[in-house]
């Protein structure tokens, strides 16, 4: 099973709560990426989680510019994945950053269909658009798209089966993520079983919610698990990477 562990980076340049230079977030960012890497994950994803509120999917260029400048200030001690998500949902400057920074994928909360009640109020695909994109690119870039996102609702009589599908075979996700339904929470393993019937072996991946207690429930479920808050001092979102709980957490899946 693979581990992502996630690098929250601070208000960036721009953003209504940044209080730090760029070159503290990069030392803040660092910090956690030793700890991730020394702790044993398999690969990172880096997000610009500190932004909030977020814009919905048209991040500034100030925004692109500061996250490109602080993932390509951080080194790694061996050879790992990264990956970039741009907060909401702006997969296109994702793109441009993982292209621009030699990173591997993306994440992309609503790559398709449509969701509803964000913080954002509705967030609508952009598959097409996307794809357009990605095929003007000089490297492969993988795209991990969220389905039936966190923190937000899908349209009533939406059902996840349908939309999973529809992330495979028509929106060119590579990777499809569950989550819970907000940061940190645990998912509901019935709809990981229902993606899990539908999504090819190796790309299917957990996104919330994964810690020491329940990660024996997902092995032989998921391929991939993307945890954030868990490895975090006391399991709080906010605080810095605790290598002693990345540890602890890889020698139960490894």
């Amino acid at each position: 099973m693979i581990v992502y562990g996630v690098v929250h980076l601070k208000s960036l340049p721009g953003s209504p709560g940044n209080y730090l230079t760029l070159d503290e977030i990069i030392e803040l960012a660092q910090e956690d990426v030793n700890s991730l890497v020394f702790g044993g994950v398999d690969g990172l994803i880096i997000e610009n989680f500190g932004d909030v509120p977020f814009t919905k999917d048209n991040v500034s260029k100030r925004t692109i510019a500061s996250f490109t400048k602080v993932v390509e200030n951080i080194e790694y001690d061996r050879e790992i994945k990264v990956g970039i998500n741009v907060l909401r949902n702006d997969g296109i400057a994702a793109l441009s950053i993982a292209e621009a920074t030699n990173a591997d994928f993306v994440r992309i909360n609503v790559l398709n269909n449509v969701m509803m009640y964000t913080d954002q109020g509705i967030i609508e695909g952009k598959a097409h658009e996307i794809a357009e994109f990605k095929n003007t690119l000089n490297k492969e870039i993988d795209i991990y798209a969220d389905v039936f996102v966190k923190h937000a609702v899908p349209p009533e009589g939406s059902k996840i089966e349908n939309h999973t599908e529809e992330l495979i075979e028509r929106a060119g996700a590579d990777v499809v993520i569950v989550t819970g339904d907000g940061t940190g929470h645990q998912i509901n393993i019935e709809d990981l079983s229902k993606v899990r019937d539908i999504v090819p072996q190796g790309r299917l991946a957990i996104g919330s919610g994964v810690n020491e207690e329940n990660v024996d429930d997902y092995v032989g479920l998921a391929d991939i698990l993307i945890v954030g808050t868990s490895f975090k001092l006391e399991q709080d979102v906010s605080k810095r990477v605790d290598q002693r709980s990345v540890e602890q957490l890889i020698q139960k899946i490894k």
